[in-house]
């Protein structure tokens, strides 16, 4: 086992952060848009005294809090008290409607819920909330807690909630916490649902830490870097990757409640950060925006999920030398492979690297289930201490999962190079099958980002009665350009065999999103008939 592993062999979050706060006591720990700066002693103390309330309140080990707001400082203390007294965290995604939060709280079982009723955008979260207690019988729920400024009819005010520390000693608390193992789960974290109803995968203590670390591998973060990142607390980005960094490097996460290219980019020349991480929908805005000229950004290092086009222009247009790929997903606590920081270029945006320390990998064609050669396209699968416990109350789709000895399926298609580095493809299902050909989303939207006019794009299948399917393209234009749909089917058709050629384009000014930032191609599969 790499000693970084076993550095971490039965460690609680909790232990984590308060060897972090012993060592790091007054440095930070984070910063966040909304303009507070907590250290590693202040995460320890506020974490203590939400711990207490809670446990004054009945909720412990095992039982289910939501949480369901954005990234302010009190996501962080209610995330690492929870931890403490071995409760679960189930975080709620705040794009969330009455339809979605009332199955996340039921399917979950949360016994309690704390979110804040005063967010951006207008949205009446205390209202939404209202509409699914008058509407859904949800008998677990019993304790439920607002962020707010004002009283609220069944519900606890938090400023009053944290008081109720006081009423439970600093000696109950210890023992509580000398119940918490390693290996209870800490997480129900729901998959953001771009392609389906989110599923609620059991996360537990020992891996988080070592999902975290592992990401950070990567990039060789230290205590010398400060990171910027826009992932919300909700997503497995956000609540693996970023709350818990600054305890294993001491890199100072620099945090953003709600993506926003102007204030992010910001916020990254005022907080001089060298390193930050994102999706393709991040870089994209990025790339196309006005102020990225003018601000002195300081980034060299980044991790950016997205093709190999986008990659490099971030490393062209960015500066970003030390850019570096990984991939992993919620089921594997973030853990699966990566490049190092000593790669070819390459290597490092043109592949997503070779498995982690501790994670075994195996590509297997999607129909027989045979493991395939090196150069041959299979469906990846891992295995070792990342794979998560299963979707919670779900064994169907928990099977469905898991394949024979352990392994874990991702849904997600690659080639591993001689080198030993995998190339992702695209989603298993996000294959069109054209005529009996596959054809890979990711390589048609690739070609497409070529384009001089194309700031975005989307490859769906549509069905056709003579070929079984045909391509679509939804298309976003960058700020002040023009093309017409038949000029970029004309494109295609010059770099592409004529299968691959979307038989329609689409152009879109705005795309359906998941709160991690994510296009949900299910919504435009249905749109494209």
């Amino acid at each position: 086992m790499a000693d970084w592993l076993a550095e971490l062999a039965g460690k609680t979050i909790a232990a984590a952060l308060d060897e972090a706060a012993a060592a790091r006591g007054a440095t930070e720990a984070f910063v966040f848009s909304s303009g507070e700066r907590l250290t590693f002693r202040d995460l320890q103390a506020r974490s203590r005294e939400v711990a207490r309330a809670f446990l004054a309140q009945g909720i412990g080990r095992g039982d289910r809090v939501a949480i369901w707001m954005a990234g302010y400082p009190e996501w962080a203390e209610l995330y690492f008290g929870l931890a403490r007294i071995g409760a679960v965290m189930v975080p709620v995604n705040t794009r969330f409607k009455p339809a979605e939060l009332s199955y996340v709280l039921g399917k979950s079982r949360a016994q309690a819920l704390v979110f804040r009723d005063e967010e951006v955008g207008g949205k009446d979260y205390a209202a939404i909330l209202q509409e699914v207690r008058a509407s859904e019988d949800l008998p677990a729920l019993r304790t439920v807690i607002a962020m707010s400024s004002r009283n609220i009819p069944a519900t606890q005010r938090y400023v009053e909630f944290v008081k109720h520390a006081g009423a439970l000693s600093s000696d109950a608390l210890t023992a509580a916490e000398a119940q918490v193992s390693a290996q209870d789960t800490a997480l129900i974290q729901f998959t953001s649902g771009t392609t389906a109803f989110p599923k609620g995968a059991q996360l537990f203590q020992e891996a988080m830490l070592r999902g975290s670390a592992a990401s950070w591998r990567v990039l060789d973060l230290s205590d010398q870097d400060r990171f910027f990142s826009p992932q919300p607390f909700y997503h497995c980005g956000g609540s693996i990757a970023v709350m818990l960094c600054p305890l294993l490097t001491g890199c100072p996460m620099v945090v953003q409640a709600y993506f926003d290219a102007t204030e992010a980019l910001r916020l990254m020349e005022a907080e001089r950060c060298t390193a930050t991480m994102g999706h393709q929908p991040h870089f994209i805005e990025y790339l196309n925006h006005s102020d990225l000229s003018r601000r002195r950004l300081g980034l060299r290092k980044g991790m950016v999920f997205a093709s190999k086009e986008v990659n490099q222009m971030v490393h062209e247009r960015m500066g970003i030398e030390g850019l570096s790929s990984a991939y992993g997903m919620t089921e594997t606590h973030l853990a699966g492979t990566g490049t190092s920081q000593d790669d070819p270029l390459e290597v490092r945006i043109g592949t997503v690297g070779r498995p982690m320390d501790g994670v075994e990998m195996e590509l297997r064609d999607v129909t027989s289930g045979e493991t395939v050669s090196p150069g041959e396209r299979g469906e990846v699968h891992f295995r070792g201490w990342c794979t998560m416990r299963g979707y919670y109350d779900d064994p169907e789709r928990t099977a469905e999962a898991m394949a024979d000895g352990g392994w874990l399926r991702t849904g997600d298609l690659g080639v591993v190079g001689d080198d030993g580095n995998l190339r992702l493809i695209g989603r298993v299902k996000e294959m069109v099958r054209v005529g009996g050909e596959n054809v890979a989303a990711a390589e048609v939207e690739g070609f497409l980002l070529q384009h001089p006019a194309v700031k975005q794009a989307v490859f769906v299948g549509r069905p056709e009665l003579r070929l079984g399917e045909v391509g679509v393209a939804f298309v976003e234009l960058k700020a002040g350009a023009s093309a017409e749909p038949q000029e970029l089917i004309d494109y295609c058709r010059s770099g592409l065999a004529t299968f691959k050629v979307p038989r329609e384009v689409k152009f879109v000014s705005e795309w359906p999103m998941s709160g991690t930032g994510k296009i949900q191609r299910f919504l435009l599969k249905e749109q494209a008939g």
